[in-house]
């Protein structure tokens, strides 16, 4: 397959093109289409359905942005529970704080086994951890099932379609509140800005019909369609957006991040005018 393109079509306006050298592995599961590439510049790509998911490249930035502010919301996390993320990126990069325990609910077994057997240099050795546990199973049936309660839940979700759909619900969010401890955070991936700005705002709607304090911060991820990202928070208790720069540099000084950190804290979390306007927040 050297020098074939695959394109990502991330809305009926826009996609975006790839040349892979190589198809590394391919499987229709029972939920969607998996496929791992290589790209020259993006390294190994996980691709879902036709839509990049992660890349060696710069996996780091959307997982780092996705699992630490909410983490730092908290002021002690020890429990979290992560939806989704089967390549394991989250969970990496969760397991990078003193949790007692990491649960993550994983619908497509064969996901997780292809991350790692392509993709270990995202999931590195998270699956080992002794304080993680892999569960294959519905997120959507796991939350509403009950049982204990966690500190932190992390939503890491393809876009709303096919199995991923109900994650963008409010009854969802309301069992997940449920699940949460006092003073506990939700974070979920929210969709691009630019051309997803209804899905964004149904997030940002449907959380704050159960949380205190509804949060955006941006990030940008190239290999997605449009470059420029969104997370979107949610707590019970304190607000995301008035975590101080001394506590994030403390917190995070010895976890090795490559893109979060205090100043990149402040500056995602202020929306540009025009996306406030659009947000109805001008």
């Amino acid at each position: 397959m050297r020098g074939a393109w695959i394109f990502d079509q991330g809305g009926p306006d826009l996609a975006t093109a790839f040349r892979v050298t190589r198809r590394l592995h391919e499987e229709r599961t029972p939920y969607q289409h998996l496929e791992v590439y290589e790209n020259p510049t993006f390294g190994r790509m996980l691709v879902l359905d036709g839509a990049v998911q992660t890349t060696e490249l710069e996996e780091f930035v959307y997982h780092e942005m996705l699992v630490h502010p909410a983490l730092l919301t908290h002021p002690s996390p020890r429990r979290v529970l992560i939806i989704g993320g089967g390549d394991g990126g989250a969970l990496e990069e969760a397991l990078k704080h003193p949790l007692e325990r990491a649960v993550m609910v994983e619908i497509d077994e064969a996901v997780v086994r292809a991350s790692r057997a392509y993709l270990s240099t995202i999931c590195q050795d998270a699956f080992d951890d002794p304080r993680a546990q892999l569960v294959i199973g519905d997120g959507i049936a796991f939350v509403a099932g009950g049982g204990d309660s966690f500190d932190v839940v992390l939503v890491d979700s393809t876009d709303p379609q096919g199995p991923s759909l109900g994650l963008y619900s409010p009854d969802f969010y309301k069992q997940v509140a449920a699940r949460l401890a006092p003073e506990g955070v939700l974070a979920v991936q929210s969709g691009s800005p630019l051309y997803q700005r209804d899905l964004l705002a149904a997030v940002r709607r449907h959380l704050r019909a159960v949380f205190p304090h509804v949060r955006t911060c941006l990030a940008t991820v190239v290999a997605y369609p449009g470059g420029l990202w969104s997370f979107t928070l949610a707590s019970r208790g304190r607000d995301p957006a008035a975590l101080s720069a001394e506590e994030i540099a403390r917190r995070t000084q010895d976890l090795g991040l490559r893109y979060y950190g205090p100043l990149v804290h402040g500056g995602a979390f202020h929306l540009p005018p025009y996306l406030r306007d659009q947000l109805g927040e001008g």
